[in-house]
């Protein structure tokens, strides 16, 4: 073979020695498709409700989603009235109610001489009947009856002003029970419970009127002094007087405490311009 052509070969070799000992581009990463994030299904009305923790919504359009609570009742219609009346009573406090509390505390020097009492009277501005043709709910899904229970879920369309609060649960409670609190720009916030009043919409309505009495101290507020002769004994006797009117009043959450079974509220309220 002439010694030209061995050369000529000899060189092509080496050449390509080099180049494939040389740094070449990596090979193309395979990649795989990440599965999709899986979507976590709403909780339904009935799971909801099992939680202990109810939270007034916002609607999309405009207004406001809340449950209104009656006892079972034989005849079903009437429970579901009864339902909407609590419902649309929910409605009627957040366009105004006028309270009125008085506590009184007698202290004497015997052993029956000394006790505090409390109490109060709440009256919506609006009658709980101009709202309930405006609930909208849906007969088939959101009409629960369960131990006892018949809750609708209804919605109201014209609520506007409405607070918004995200509580965090701590330890199985929201932190608004925790702190015995919630602090909301432009609105007061009260927190109370209420124990079993015997039916599940009077234990409800006792937990957020408890909530509503213990803002109207901050309304107006009068205290007195006065001893009285009760013929033997006499009896230093305080009391305070609160009244006023509150407007915007949302119950924004319940929460129900399976251990104790009390029923817990958040609610908030502006006064009355």
């Amino acid at each position: 073979m002439n010694k030209y052509i061995v050369s000529f070969l000899i060189s092509i070799f080496l050449f390509a020695s080099c180049v494939s000992t040389g740094t070449s581009p990596p090979p193309p990463v395979r990649t795989v498709d990440a599965p999709p994030p899986q979507e976590t299904a709403p909780a339904s009305f009935e799971e909801l409700y099992d939680s202990g923790r109810w939270v007034t919504v916002r609607s999309d359009g405009g207004g406001i989603t809340i449950m209104g609570i009656a006892g079972r009742r034989v005849n079903r219609n009437e429970a579901i009235a009864e339902a909407l009346a609590d419902a649309a009573r929910k409605v009627a406090l957040y366009y105004g109610v006028h309270g009125e509390s008085t506590s009184v505390l007698n202290q004497g020097s015997g052993n029956l001489d000394y006790y505090s009492d409390f109490g109060y009277k709440l009256s919506p501005l609006n009658r709980e009947e101009n709202y309930i043709n405006d609930l909208v709910y849906d007969k088939e899904k959101d009409i629960l009856e369960k131990s006892g229970v018949v809750v609708v879920r209804v919605t109201y369309a014209g609520v506007s002003d409405i607070p918004s609060y995200e509580s965090v649960m701590e330890d199985g409670r929201p932190d608004w029970v925790r702190n015995y609190g919630a602090e909301i720009p432009g609105f007061w916030t009260a927190v109370s419970y209420a124990k079993n009043k015997g039916s599940p919409r009077k234990t409800y309505q006792a937990s957020y009127e408890n909530a509503i009495a213990s803002l109207l101290p901050r309304l107006s507020s009068e205290t007195g002094n006065e001893t009285v002769d009760t013929g033997g004994a006499r009896i230093s006797r305080n009391y305070s007087v609160n009244s006023g009117t509150l407007e915007n009043v949302v119950i924004l959450e319940t929460w129900t405490d399976k251990d104790t079974g009390m029923i817990w509220t958040l609610l908030a309220a502006k006064p009355k311009s």
